[in-house]
């Protein structure tokens, strides 16, 4: 085989900006090629790719796209092609100029110096198969999850230097013989090149349309140098991989256009300066075109905060600039800086993206005579608005947002509605929350400079994402990246994969999703292979809070004296809003607290890890961590509870989630226990109606209520309309799950605008209750994979109805109830191979059900 460069005729003018996400029948996502395919082939980065060093002046990538190009020459029939890539960057494919695989952002964030995840694509009918005929390949990247601050944790340069390329491409003749071509610095060329002359995670996207591909300029690239930057493991893509979501894209549902501002008052007091209100100066109906002129600026309201990209259809003069800022929200109050405002009312609020130079697009026209399509392929942003402004004018014949996730359409599993529209919102809320969030790694947000695999954040949502999506694979490829990021002493970090911020260990309710996670995918998907592939990183783990007992003095060296613990909750002792560290006393009893929900997560650890031994066949370990599980509970009713079930540390005694925590481990019995619940109701009623809980109680709050037969306290807690509660934040606009209860007031406006997002998934693990005690669809540890489904659905008049239906592991899973009048009626199916143990509203006897479907009226 020979190979030379490609000659291309004819590209001139053509836009190529939409194409990169479109995969058609000629490039579909196959297995693997054996990993030694990979020993033909080096990491090859272009000799001209900027390298940042030294103090950067802002959190900004390097500027270009490294494009690196090959022409193969068929010595004979072909009969296949495959191509196994990789990159150090976020990469886009190309065969003969046409784009490669529908999985976008590749290959995902993972730990930047472990692991690099591949992606395989038969190529074969986009190949030009005859002898002697010529093919090109190529690939651009962009240092996206290598390059970019979201990997580097310092101020100098970046962790990764330059963007790098890796592949190898397998022909199988017609003659049945195979040969396999990898990346080198023979046959290969590269340079910087194309369209976007900047793009990273955080930073957004810069495109020129009048430049060509790089497939197209082949003069613009010469030989490639050899990068030997990482020397980690190339594993296959084989979950969380991200997708566009056209099928879910969102039109206008609000686009006006201003450009002067009235009402504005300067002062050098933040409690006085507003920055006015925005003129109106033109509104568009629904798919009505648009026309933005200069000193104008585009105000478009898509209705749904979601993690997307802006999709636009417009044209203009060449060398005309559109520039596009997304923000979660609108500037309101006459744009009052006491309410947290950056910007004059109805301008798009920026502040809390906490990146100024970033989150932004900026598109450069060629001059078309016709409509153009585009939207950025190299990031993501997390937005409900956009700006929009121009150097000149533009004529926008549609916008729309697409959203970007790893769940896929065809990962949807569950659905579940009600009687009731604000619970429907609410679940709604989750679920966009989810569709945000599930990026290529469970992040806690998709719209700031942060976008972290936090770790409290996957684990308390974990079991109520597992009923809307399939997130089995998800989680498998996440797993690695916690493994990965796993210390020698057995520690998890409080986000995986390793990245900027977030790396300590040993941060409770963080460090335990390293064992809740695999526990969680165990049992709703009865997976026992995320079990055998987590065991030993997770005995490591139990081993060392065992010996520690989880007790925050003796992990000092670890967790650097600070817990996050029970975070943004309401209650004395909060790390984030530093109720802990008031006075010396309040921080002493915050180090008792800390070891509390320690040794209650130890006790938890070891339930669960008895749980996947037995199914698992561990039998010696089943036994093991059976008696740590009673070691751990007879440790927390020693050290932390009287004998009449009260907390020795009174403070405890006065908030919610220490009573959870000992409820949910079974630490009282008796009158002991009749008093905490009786305690813990007064709590309630004490802070008027409301919940206090934060990311650690709030995962806990409402099924261990309903496991108390407190389920009429959880319904009142759903219905709650004050701050703090679910609701508060739909009757305040919300159509995600918001970081803080009060991220938002009508009455004062933002919260600390310093860490404040919109879109924060944590706090919808409400729906975990929504599923399995509303509807009683639960699954069962002894038989795992809802092969033995407990159905204990839980009924109240105010939500009116109830209809859901979940494609479990073991088949399609329904629970539909409604009233008339009285009358309560329920449908329920149980799948084919499964079985249910039944208990009604009420009840405390419950009845075996085979497989079918059933209707039971009270």
């Amino acid at each position: 085989m020979t190979l030379k460069h490609f000659a291309l005729i004819a590209l001139s003018g053509v836009l190529m900006a939409c194409t990169a996400q479109v995969s058609g029948p000629s490039a579909k996502k196959v297995e693997a090629l054996d990993d030694s395919a990979w020993e033909c082939s080096e990491w090859i980065s272009a000799v001209n790719a900027p390298v940042l060093s030294g103090e950067r002046e802002n959190d900004l990538a390097a500027d270009g796209a490294s494009w690196f190009l090959s022409t193969v020459e068929n010595p004979k029939p072909v009969k296949s092609a495959v191509w196994m890539t990789t990159g150090l960057g976020v990469y886009y494919l190309y065969v003969n100029g046409e784009p490669v695989g529908e999985e976008v952002l590749k290959p995902g964030f993972t730990h930047p110096f472990k692991t690099r995840r591949s992606f395989t694509y038969d190529i074969t009918a986009a190949f030009n198969k005859k002898a002697g005929a010529t093919n090109q390949l190529s690939a651009q990247v962009t240092p996206g999850w290598w390059a970019d601050k979201i990997v580097t944790p310092w101020d100098d340069g970046m962790l990764g230097d330059k963007p790098a390329f890796r592949a190898v491409l397998k022909l199988t003749y017609k003659d049945g013989t195979t040969e396999l071509f990898g990346t080198g610095l023979e046959g290969w060329t590269a340079g910087v090149a194309g369209p976007i002359t900047h793009a990273a995670i955080f930073d957004g996207e810069w495109y020129d349309a009048r430049i060509l591909p790089g497939y197209a300029t082949p003069e613009k690239l010469s030989a490639p140098e050899l990068n030997t930057e990482f020397k980690g493991e190339i594993l296959p893509s084989e979950g969380a991989e991200i997708y566009l979501r056209e099928d879910l894209a969102l039109e206008p549902v609000k686009a006006y256009v201003w450009e002067d501002v009235t009402g504005a008052v300067e002062s050098e007091e933040r409690s006085e300066k507003c920055f006015g209100t925005v003129v109106i100066k033109r509104e568009y109906a629904k798919g009505e075109p648009i026309s933005l002129n200069p000193g104008e600026t585009l105000v478009v309201d898509f209705g749904q905060n979601a993690s997307a990209v802006p999709c636009f259809r417009f044209k203009a003069d060449e060398g005309t600039v559109l520039s596009c800022f997304p923000g979660e929200l609108l500037n309101d109050g006459n744009g009052a800086r006491s309410r947290g405002m950056d910007g004059p009312e109805g301008s798009v609020h920026r502040e809390n993206l906490r990146m100024e130079e970033g989150m932004q697009m900026h598109y450069t026209f060629a001059g078309s005579p016709d409509f153009v399509t585009y939207h950025p392929t190299c990031t993501f942003f997390g937005f409900r608005v956009i700006s929009v402004s121009a150097t000149a004018p533009v004529e926008i014949a549609a916008v729309t947002s697409i959203p970007v996730t790893s769940i896929a359409k065809s990962l949807e599993t569950g659905t579940i509605t009600t009687g009731n529209e604000l619970v429907n919102q609410l679940i709604s809320n989750t679920i966009w929350g989810q569709r945000s969030n599930y990026l290529s790694v469970s992040t806690d947000c998709p719209q700031r400079n942060e976008r972290l695999g936090w770790m409290a954040d996957t684990q308390v949502y974990a079991e109520t994402g597992t009923f809307f999506a399939n997130t089995d694979r998800f989680f498998h490829k996440w797993t690695r990246d916690v493994r990965d990021s796993q210390s020698e002493t057995g520690g998890f970090p409080g986000v995986a994969p390793w990245a900027q911020y977030g790396n300590e260990t040993m941060r409770l309710g963080w460090a335990d999703a390293g064992i809740i996670v695999p526990w969680t995918v165990w049992k709703q998907f009865g997976d026992n292979s995320i079990v055998d592939e987590n065991w030993e990183a997770m005995e490591l783990f139990m081993d060392h809070i065992n010996a520690t007992k989880y007790d925050h003095y003796a992990l000092v060296a670890e967790n650097g004296d600070y817990q996050w613990a029970d975070w943004l909750s309401y209650e004395n002792l909060e790390s984030c809003t530093n109720k802990a560290f008031e006075t010396t006393d309040t921080y002493r009893q915050a180090r008792i607290y800390w070891s509390y929900l320690g040794a209650s997560y130890w006790a938890l650890d070891a339930g669960m890890m008895r749980d996947m031994a037995v199914s698992t066949g561990r039998d010696s370990d089943a036994a093991k961590y059976a008696a740590m599980q009673q070691e751990a509970i007879a440790y927390l009713k020693e050290q932390f509870l009287n004998e009449d079930g009260t907390f020795k540390l009174e403070v405890l005694n006065c908030m919610q989630t220490p009573a959870l925590f000992a409820l949910k481990n079974h630490l009282v019995e008796g009158k002991a226990l009749e008093d905490m619940l009786a305690r813990l109701k007064q709590n309630f009623a004490d802070h008027d109606g409301c919940l206090q809980t934060g990311f650690l109680g709030t995962s806990i709050l409402m099924t261990t209520l309903s496991e108390y037969g407190l389920s009429d306290v959880a319904y009142d807690l759903l219905f709650q309309r004050k701050n703090p509660s679910w609701i508060y934040s739909i009757d305040n606009g919300a159509t995600t799950i918001w970081e803080r209860w009060n991220s938002y007031t009508k009455e004062k406006g933002l919260g600390p605008v310093g860490m404040n997002s919109f879109n924060h998934y944590a706090y919808g693990s409400v729906c975990q209750w929504i599923w399995e005690c509303a509807a009683g669809i639960a699954a069962d540890p002894a038989q795992p994979g809802f092969k033995h489904i407990i159905m204990k659905p839980v009924a109240d008049k105010r939500l009116g109805s109830l209809d859901a239906s979940f494609q479990s592991a073991a088949g399609l899973i329904k629970s539909s109830w409604k009233y008339e009048g009285d009358k309560w009626i329920w449908n329920f199916t149980v799948p084919k191979g499964a079985t249910a143990t039944v208990t009604l509203p009420g009840d405390t006897e419950s009845k075996e059900y085979a497989a079918g479907s059933y209707t039971i009226t009270r």
